[in-house]
């Protein structure tokens, strides 16, 4: 990732706290196992400009950006590389899933260590035109012990409710030995484009290239994986301030839905960001206005 960007998202989206926290009498969500960390946005013009550069490298591989020109590669992304219709209206452009994406793609790599396993871009065909399919993010954690496929799903919605209600209408999707090995099988198909290589799930692959007969789910078992479900939600906060904010989403979910267990077998995760900001609607129409106008990518 250019430095330039990298520092940028480190300034902007700051860590507040997580839950549960005390401090707030805020507890995390019934399904999440993990703690849900709570972040700020904390410039409009900044967020936007990390939205608009992101799309590079969610787009393409680090060794595809390389000594390159990244406006030209920009222009090559919104045409080839995920769903943009230049024609339609900006209302209906700022429904686009990838200008969520992208901040997860971001956040993840830049503040929680996660790394890339190849980037969302190669997902998406341009014959079908419609939203990239699978999960929203492909990236890892690999330690000497255990790697973590951190596989998760973004919500950008102006209203709280309608990103959750949304993740909740596909969760146990998610969350599920079906899911993840059709998945695997698309990742299979662009091996050879891996960013990250070498790595664990590389091998689960090449296992089941040569033996089709083998279990994806058991071979992932073998090698010690785990399934990391990190949810974000990007949203309006409320007028009552940022801690009245994160306070909704944990009671929204315990008022409309119930905790529950999933059906896949391998050890896995679950947990929330969260981050309420200002001028939701702004932001994203800022960035289909910087698209048209085709402005200068961060060097």
């Amino acid at each position: 990732m250019r430095q330039s960007l990298l520092d940028l998202i480190e300034k902007t989206i700051i860590y507040q706290y997580d839950l549960p926290n005390t401090t707030t009498g805020i507890n995390k969500t019934i399904v999440s196992i993990d703690n849900d960390q709570c972040f700020k946005s904390i410039n409009k013009n900044d967020f936007t400009e990390i939205i608009y550069n992101s799309i590079l490298e969610y787009s393409f591989n680090e060794f595809e950006i390389d000594n390159k020109d990244y406006n030209k590669l920009h222009h090559i992304a919104l045409q080839k590389r995920l769903k943009y219709n230049p024609k339609l209206g900006i209302e209906q452009k700022s429904k686009y899933g990838f200008l969520g994406e992208v901040i997860l793609f971001s956040v993840l790599y830049v503040l929680f260590k996660s790394q890339p396993l190849i980037a969302r871009g190669y997902f998406y065909n341009p014959l079908e035109n419609s939203e990239t399919k699978g999960y929203d993010s492909y990236h890892l954690i690999e330690s000497n012990n255990q790697t973590e496929l951190w596989f998760g799903e973004v919500k950008f919605h102006r209203n709280y409710k309608t990103g959750i209600d949304s993740i909740f209408k596909n969760i146990d999707k998610a969350i599920s030995d079906d899911y993840l090995q059709t998945n695997v099988f698309a990742i299979s198909n662009q091996i050879n484009n891996l960013h990250y290589k070498g790595s664990k799930i590389e091998t689960v692959i090449k296992d089941w290239e040569e033996n089709p007969y083998l279990s994806i789910i058991e071979e992932i078992k073998q090698h010690n994986m785990k399934l990391v479900y990190p949810v974000m939600l990007l949203y309006e906060e409320d007028d009552l301030g940022y801690d009245d904010s994160i306070k909704n989403i944990p009671k929204y979910i315990q008022e409309n839905y119930t905790a529950k267990t999933f059906s896949i077998t391998i050890e896995y995760s679950i947990f929330f960001i969260l981050v309420p900001m200002k001028d939701v609607k702004a932001i994203k129409e800022d960035v289909i206005k910087w698209i048209e106008l085709k402005k200068p990518l961060m060097s």
